[in-house]
């Protein structure tokens, strides 16, 4: 998954946000070779020590008549925290291509509920479907799942095409502190699911011990962690020292 890296140069998935007024601001004495694309980073298998910032674009929008360019790390990352595999990406749109993965493999015939901290629902209206994948075609679908979440999904809906895809079955949304510090988590063993963090949710807010050991607990009952650093809605200086906090 992820083995080589891409970039989105049609206005379609996150590369559409903005997308004719982008061109237009780009056009005013900016180079060329930007001109309306983003990139998709490969994956990489190892450490928090792999957290290695970028030079390029991976999300852009324009606010108040402003560009905004947003770069992030070399790399996705996929590791272990207490032998549970996380992945950690910039859009948070890409988890879905590591939950697939994991339903195919693994629970291909359980309910799967995603449990989802955010300052977003990531629920707005997508019609489009997964493309059908099987064990044994894997080798040569994974290209197609990952055309289809960079060109059919972006931030703000891909949970929708998950749940239309039945990737997924149910999601618990955690949009407040009220919430997270309310959470009852002896009711997570009682099915399989994934944590689905995004670290947006502490924009404008300093992660607390008491947070941080809720989300560890949390992480300790999941099958799978997906975490999404948010490039544009959170600065991702912050978003990675929120990460080492949570998984050091």
């Amino acid at each position: 998954m992820y083995k080589i890296w891409t970039y989105i140069t049609d206005p379609i998935g996150n590369n559409e946000f903005s997308y004719s007024e982008r061109i237009a601001l780009w056009s005013i004495g900016e180079s060329p070779a930007s001109l309306g694309k983003i990139f998709v980073p490969s994956l990489i298998k190892w450490s928090l020590d792999d957290l290695e910032w970028g030079s390029e674009i991976v999300f852009e929008e324009v606010e108040n008549g402003k560009l905004m360019s947003c770069t992030w790390l070399k790399h996705f990352v996929q590791l272990e925290y207490e032998w549970i595999p996380v992945y950690i990406v910039d859009n948070h749109n890409h988890a879905l291509s590591f939950r697939y993965q994991h339903r195919l493999f693994v629970w291909s015939f359980e309910r799967l509920v995603v449990f989802h901290i955010d300052q977003h629902t990531d629920t707005k209206p997508n019609s489009n479907i997964c493309p059908p994948l099987s064990k044994e075609g894997w080798s040569e679908g994974q290209e197609d799942l990952e055309t289809f979440v960079n060109e059919k999904t972006n931030v703000g809906n891909f949970i929708t095409a998950a749940m239309n895809s039945w990737i997924i079955n149910e999601v618990i949304q955690v949009r407040s502190d009220y919430a997270l510090h309310n959470l009852q988590l002896e009711t997570f063993n009682l099915q399989p699911f994934i944590l689905d963090i995004d670290v947006d949710f502490r924009e404008d807010k300093e992660i607390t011990p008491e947070e941080i050991q809720i989300i560890r607990e949390l992480i300790k009952k999941a099958k799978l962690v997906t975490i999404a650093t948010s490039p544009y809605f959170m600065d991702q200086k912050r978003a990675i020292e929120i990460i080492k906090a949570i998984l050091q």
